[in-house]
């Protein structure tokens, strides 16, 4: 069995949906997961599993996995400290290095 040290929160944005029989010609023609879009949370607490939180999306990357796109917001909880001086990438860079 794997085990991953990963350093952030992730889940998803509910009510959405990745098509899997769209195909996305800005990123190589690839087809959607049909999975929710997830979200990774960048704040400095660990969350709950099913915790619910009102977050600010920073950026967005597209990314292939097995061949199907699998989109993920990077983000961070309006609760936490830093998310007044965390607003896009770089930003990100500055306070998250």
């Amino acid at each position: 069995m794997l085990y991953y040290n990963i350093h952030w929160n992730y889940g998803l944005l509910p009510q959405t949906w990745e098509d899997p029989s769209l195909a996305n010609h800005e990123v190589e023609g690839a087809f959607g997961d049909n999975d929710p879009v997830d979200v990774v949370e960048i704040g400095d607490s660990q969350r709950k599993i099913g915790e619910v939180l009102k977050v600010k999306p920073l950026a967005a990357l597209a990314m292939i996995d097995e061949g199907e796109l699998d989109w993920k917001i990077v983000a961070i909880s309006l609760d936490d400290p830093k998310a007044s001086l965390v607003n896009d990438v770089d930003d990100v860079e500055k306070h998250f290095p």
